[in-house]
């Protein structure tokens, strides 16, 4: 059975938790793209603006931007906006700092 957004999410950040750059990225992209097959706009935000503040960590920059104004774009319904606060505030700090 496929795992859901959610789950690559999880693993992603026990892979970042661990040291493990590389395949945390990986999973993160995973989930944003599985994120959007569901139509699952909160684990979308929490993937990409996790994905855009690894990029930050890493020097990369112009990626870091695209990822982090993909996060801010990505449309939220009402009754779930107050979840992704916190990730489209740090999402929003992040692109003032690095632009």
């Amino acid at each position: 059975m496929p795992r859901s957004a959610r789950q690559h999410l999880t693993k992603a950040l026990h892979l970042l938790d661990r040291g493990d750059a590389e395949g945390g990225e990986t999973l993160l992209r995973d989930t944003v793209a599985s994120a959007a097959g569901e139509a699952d706009s909160v684990t979308t935000v929490v993937a990409l603006c996790c994905l855009g503040e690894l990029l930050v960590e890493q020097g990369r920059r112009e990626e870091a931007v695209g990822t982090l104004r993909s996060c801010l774009a990505v449309p939220v319904p009402e009754d779930v906006a107050e979840v992704c606060a916190v990730e489209r505030a740090t999402a929003q700090q992040l692109l003032a700092h690095i632009t």
